[in-house]
């Protein structure tokens, strides 16, 4: 009995001292965790990164233009990248040995895209990468977008100008451009459906000759097909500089003319803040309770996956997500196509693409594994390959009603795709 009583009190005694050094051990963690993720988040916003958006010329990954700005450097074109709307103004007027390049048209507004055409009337050549419809207008170009749902991989010039031959051929684009009206000296290239890959317009007596290019021929992982690189090198390399601006959303806010007032707040309320905060977590750790021992409860083995489905359909129409319903629907459809025609599809990557889209009405240009399956699918079928575009890579329905007949279309498709041996 009295070792009985002994080990408790050497337990009591010994698990207070170890529970003070614990507590030490875990407050100085956090410090270090706390001051390693504010340093890393310095760290990260540094202008030293690679960036990672879609045709940057300084983005090495698979859908930035760095290949295309390497080759220019290395015959000789002196290429300079303007972030900012003051780096743009920040450069020489360009004069006609310069090519201006303009891309992320999506950030432009009314006073930027007035303030570059205003700098940029001099060039030799304005070449603008996959604009927006409403880039297009803000730079007062007489062209449109478009989408030329023909299948096929690649598409060939039908056209002469002074840098692109007539047997020429570069990658099928879903997304191009149409000139419109009849009085406009333009020539269209790379022509689907009505739709060119590249418009170019003669100079008039405000502006520089312009061309319009769509952009996916230009990335990285798409420059060494067919004729690519060679219309990419000879379309942005026909001067000796080439100037490629990409607009800042931060530039729509600001006027370049006025400068920005001294702030009210003192430099040492963002030092104050994060002292009081690590002080908090002291304070949490110094007075906080421990919490008891972990308590073991049997749970589910077994969860029904059509359970799953329904749970995840009651929450999408709860929160009228009628696009993401319909996305996973048409995701799930076209993995069980892609199983029964034999082609490649990554459902998940398809998934994960889905989910962090910011609109539903679409996630973008289909890729090339969807429209292969679109294509087998549409001659299987007999079906119009446009009705089955829409179907299977077209914008997703934004109400119930079309969710209703969008899910009994792609239905009644799949079905018809599955019973054909």
């Amino acid at each position: 009995m009295t070792a009985t009583t002994e080990a408790p009190r050497v337990a009591r005694g010994g698990g207070r001292g170890g529970g003070w050094r614990v507590a030490g051990w875990t407050l100085l963690a956090v410090v270090v965790v706390a001051t390693l993720a504010i340093l890393a988040a310095l760290v990260g916003d540094s202008p030293g990164d690679a960036p990672a958006e879609r045709l940057d010329p300084q983005n090495p990954g698979a859908i930035g233009a760095g290949a295309l700005a390497a080759v220019l450097d290395d015959r000789g074109v002196a290429v300079t990248v303007a972030r900012r709307q003051n780096d743009l103004l920040d450069e020489p007027r360009p004069g006609s040995n310069t090519t201006v390049v303009i891309g992320a048209t999506d950030e432009l507004g009314d006073t930027t895209a007035r303030e570059f055409l205003d700098h940029v009337r001099g060039a030799g050549r304005i070449i603008v990468v996959a604009p927006t419809m409403q880039g297009l207008g803000l730079l007062d170009l007489p062209v449109v977008t478009g989408s030329a749902i023909g299948i096929t991989d690649a598409v060939d010039a039908d056209c002469i100008t002074d840098d692109i031959a007539r047997d020429d051929m570069i990658l099928h684009d879903v997304d191009g451009y149409q000139v419109v009206g009849e009085s406009i000296a333009a020539t269209s290239c790379f022509t689907v459906d009505d739709v060119s890959g590249v418009v170019r317009l003669d100079a008039t007596s405000t502006r520089p000759e312009v061309l319009v290019v769509s952009g996916e021929f230009l990335q990285n992982d798409q420059i060494t097909r067919f004729d690519n690189a060679g219309v990419a090198v000879r379309t942005f390399g026909n001067s000796d500089r080439l100037l490629w601006y990409l607009p800042s959303f931060d530039d729509t806010l600001t006027t370049p003319d006025v400068e920005a007032e001294p702030s009210d707040v003192p430099l040492a309320v963002g030092p104050l803040v994060l002292l009081a905060f690590l002080g908090l977590i002291a304070l949490m750790f110094w007075r906080g309770r421990r919490f008891g021992p972990l308590v073991s409860e049997p749970l589910p083995a077994v969860v029904k996956a059509i359970e799953t489905t329904q749970a995840r359909g009651r929450m999408y129409h709860k929160a009228r997500a009628d696009d993401r319903a319909a996305g996973q629907l048409r995701i799930h459809t076209l993995e069980r196509m892609s199983r029964h025609l034999g082609l490649p599809f990554d459902a998940a990557r398809a998934s994960r693409d889905l989910d962090d889209a910011d609109d539903f009405g679409g996630v973008g240009p289909p890729t090339p594994a969807v429209l292969a399956i679109v294509a087998a699918a549409a001659q299987a079928t007999g079906h119009d390959p446009r009705h089955v575009h829409a179907l299977l890579a077209g914008p997703l329905p934004q109400t119930p009603e079309q969710l209703v007949q969008f899910t009994s279309e792609l239905t009644a498709l799949d079905q018809e795709v599955r019973r054909i041996p």
